[in-house]
């Protein structure tokens, strides 16, 4: 079997386990709205990784055959993920979401090329290039549209808790982006995971109420479920395994799939209204993410294609 071959159905595989992850994360939103209806918020981001530790450690005895180990060098970025982007963004994610639609929540999380333009010239000190700041200034009138749109009265709070969030979350992926894994990144989100799990666990056990689960029918159990192990715990697996296997223009496209998803299930599922000036300014920040993201290469090739016709 020659090598080409090899690598297309690897990437073929690749795209297929996306593809899941991409539909697993985005029909997490309107999953987690119904999921504040019967447990709290704090609690919600406990369940949610410590139900998914299994799953994770699954992916690991498959792929490594041993059980999940902490590499020493790569503590330090373990604890900086786990406490900027699953314990702080991710608790205002989900404290955010009881108050705005999910829809709209699962486009503004994408608000981080904003956030990471502000991190690298006011922190880094770097000098961007004039494409990455055109489209993050074009991205911010997209993400502007939608809370113009989205601003009703009480909603303000919440809508700058997830841009906080999305702020929270460029951190951490900053972070990482400066890092040189020395174990495998599954194993880095596993114990990420569990460091989350159990901070939240601590907390939700000070500032809310014990749920009653022994009340809880099956369809609840099955929404937890969904929520944790196979939202989280297969969608973040997924989304990790396929990473090698693909360029990162294929990521790049196929990862913005996940607010499109988010916004369409919580639209159909949760009978949110479907306001016009929010899908114009998704629109502007999934295409200026997209563009962003790709490499200058692909780009060529797709407007070269383009004046060809």
């Amino acid at each position: 079997m020659s090598s080409l071959s090899v690598t297309e159905k690897a990437q073929s595989k690749g795209i297929k386990m996306l593809l899941v992850a991409v539909l697993c994360l985005g029909l997490n939103w309107p999953g987690m709205k119904l999921g504040l209806e019967i447990v709290g918020p704090v609690w919600m981001v406990c369940l949610r990784f410590l139900l998914s530790l299994p799953v994770l450690a699954l992916f690991v005895l498959i792929t490594k055959k041993r059980l999940p180990v902490l590499n020493r060098k790569d503590r330090s970025v373990v604890f900086v993920v786990a406490f900027f982007q699953f314990i702080l963004s991710m608790g205002l994610i989900t404290v955010s979401l009881q108050y705005i639609p999910a829809g709209t929540a699962s486009i503004l999380i994408y608000t981080t090329p904003l956030w990471m333009l502000l991190i690298d010239t006011l922190w880094y000190r770097q000098r961007p290039p004039s494409k990455r700041l055109i489209l993050t200034g074009i991205s911010t009138i997209g993400c502007a549209m939608i809370l113009f749109a989205s601003g009703q009265p009480g909603a303000w709070l919440p809508l700058f808790g997830m841009l906080l969030a999305s702020a929270l979350w460029a951190v951490a992926i900053r972070r990482v982006s400066f890092h040189k894994w020395k174990g495998s990144v599954i194993e880095a989100v596993f114990w990420q995971f569990t460091i989350a799990g159990f901070a939240m666990l601590a907390i939700a056990l000070m500032v809310e109420p014990t749920p009653n689960f022994g009340a809880y029918d099956i369809s609840d159990w099955l929404l937890l479920a969904y929520i944790g192990p196979v939202a989280t715990g297969l969608g973040f697996g997924l989304m990790v395994a396929a990473g090698p296997k693909l360029p990162p223009d294929k990521i790049v496209l196929i990862s913005t799939l996940t607010p499109i998803v988010g916004y369409v299930s919580s639209v159909l599922l949760l009978k949110e209204t479907l306001l016009p000036m929010v899908v114009a300014g998704a629109i502007l920040m999934i295409a200026a993410l997209i563009v962003n993201g790709l490499p200058q290469s692909t780009l060529k090739k797709m407007l070269g294609k383009g004046q060809a016709k």
